[in-house]
């Protein structure tokens, strides 16, 4: 089963998934589609995407294993944020794909998962090591990062989170140190491209 918002996307995947004599139960565009489409069909295999028009494909992923255990979910995103990969394999999913991947290379990778095995592309082998042996954010620092990319003043972060403004100066400090950034602006595109925050 293919869920993917973009229509070309889904039907590109089913032909080349055909032409790999693999048959194609479903196809959904949003998170709800695809959940109730995996409860009626049950597929062997589910491909889906991380960023879905209703909610996110970790969300969904979720959701069918609460309720199918032993599903067999692959992401298959043109993100390749360290932490969308980290929190794809950690919570479940048996592969993680990047688009541009061709079609024997994903055919393969589909039936390494059919029997029990796991995929991952180099390029998300690569970012999952990097994500592995980063320094981490911690919740309130992503707290304060989602405030920051709001376009809040540190003044204004303080009065939000309730503590002081020398609470939050360490904390863009500690978060600057560890991603690594120069600026605040910088520490956003970094903490977006990495899928610490979803803006």
């Amino acid at each position: 089963m293919i869920v993917d918002d973009h229509p070309m996307v889904r039907e590109g995947l089913a032909g080349i998934l055909e032409r790999q004599e693999m048959s194609i139960v479903g196809v959904a565009a949003t998170g709800r589609q695809a959940i109730e489409m995996f409860d009626q069909f049950l597929p062997d295999i589910l491909l889906l995407d991380l960023r879905l028009p209703d909610q996110s494909g970790i969300e969904v992923m979720r959701r069918i294993l609460a309720d199918h255990p032993h599903a067999k979910i692959i992401f298959l995103s043109s993100s390749q944020g360290d932490a969308s990969i980290f929190d794809a394999i950690s919570n479940g999913a048996s592969g993680y794909l990047v688009k541009g991947i061709d079609g024997a290379t994903l055919g393969d990778s589909i039936r390494r998962v059919w029997a029990g095995g796991r995929c991952l592309s180099p390029e998300a082998a690569e970012k999952l090591s990097q994500h592995i042996a980063s320094k981490k954010l911690s919740e309130r620092e992503i707290e304060v990062l989602h405030l920051i990319s709001k376009g809040n003043s540190n003044k204004e972060i303080a009065r939000l989170l309730f503590v002081t403004e020398d609470t939050i100066k360490m904390h863009v400090k500690k978060i600057l140190l560890k991603l690594p950034a120069n600026d605040r602006t910088q520490a956003v595109v970094i903490a977006i491209q990495r899928g610490l925050l979803n803006v």
